[in-house]
């Protein structure tokens, strides 16, 4: 009877986030693609992440939709991983009446829809550093032609390639809409989370107040930003061997105990039936997950 209240009530709660979370969606989706109005302009107001967030793992998870791109409002994100989480649990426990499946349910949707951002925020950090040196040359060739900021933006925003292109073009309609430059170019800087471009957005804020050569400023950071790609891609053609053994070595070790288990079944189980078996496989499995995380960290170049 506990069960099937349980089943009942995840899975009223389900349907119910699953009809909330698409109606918020398509709303955030289609406010995206309309015109902005005035009205939009007085009620949009950006608040940092560090004032929107409650707690540090806010200020992550809304610096996080920031580097991803994403369209959706905070609100609207933050009810994704919490419906996942709901569909996760409910689709075991009402399936098949398996509450511990419903625990590891619970966790693996939640986890899903940040992974996925992470994902999305990496290979978009990654394709923005390949296109910053040419947006920053054509907003140089854009200050050295005369151009307002603004201007120079929408040049950059119909030249360049994405998503560094859309970044500018956002950049170029707030600021035709009224924002001020500060607040553009703050959340500009969050959404390209790239030092030359951080440096960039510094020098025309002190360009505004004190004057300077901008123009010069930005060749000299396109410049940078193309010597940071050619070592970046330098690293990873040097460390090509050492992230290859690694991850063949994790694989082997996964086919080989796969095999194991198809051809010889009876000594996995005589293995698993022993006290220690279950232990040394979840120490190996730790130590694996280890090596793979330390590896990964000496990889980690700053430059």
């Amino acid at each position: 009877m506990t069960l099937d209240i349980i089943s009942t009530v995840l899975a009223f709660s389900a349907v119910t986030t699953l009809l909330l979370l698409i109606s918020l969606t398509v709303r955030d989706l289609l406010s995206g693609r309309r015109p902005a109005t005035d009205e939009d302009q007085a009620d949009l107001v950006y608040i940092p992440p560090e004032r929107a967030g409650r707690t540090a793992l806010d200020r992550w998870f809304y610096e996080l939709l920031e580097q991803s791109g994403s369209p959706l409002d905070r609100s609207t994100a933050a009810l994704i991983p919490a419906a996942g989480a709901i569909l996760g649990a409910a689709i075991p426990v009402v399936l098949l009446d398996n509450l511990l499946l419903g625990l590891g349910g619970t966790l693996l949707g939640a986890l899903i829809p940040v992974a996925w951002w992470k994902l999305r925020a990496v290979r978009r950090q990654m394709a923005m550093r390949k296109h910053l040196p040419e947006a920053l040359e054509f907003m140089a060739d854009a200050v050295r032609a005369g151009l307002s900021l603004e201007k120079g933006m929408e040049l950059v925003g119909k030249e360049a390639r994405p998503p560094i292109r859309d970044e500018f073009r956002m950049c170029a309609s707030q600021l035709a809409m009224g924002y001020p430059p500060y607040t553009v170019l703050q959340r500009a800087s969050r959404r390209i989370p790239i030092p030359e471009f951080r440096i960039f957005a510094t020098a025309v804020l002190v360009h505004r107040k004190s004057g300077g050569d901008l123009a010069l400023l930005a060749q000299r950071l396109a410049q940078a930003a193309r010597d940071r790609a050619e070592f970046r891609g330098h690293m990873k053609a040097v460390t090509a061997g050492s992230r290859l053994s690694v991850v063949g070595l994790t694989i082997g070790t996964l086919i080989a105990c796969g095999v194991l288990a198809y051809t010889r079944p009876e000594y996995l189980q005589r293995f698993l039936a022993d006290p220690s078996g279950p232990s040394l496989l979840g120490a190996a499995a730790v130590l694996e997950v280890f090596g793979l995380l330390w590896v990964w960290r000496i990889l980690q170049v700053k430059y």
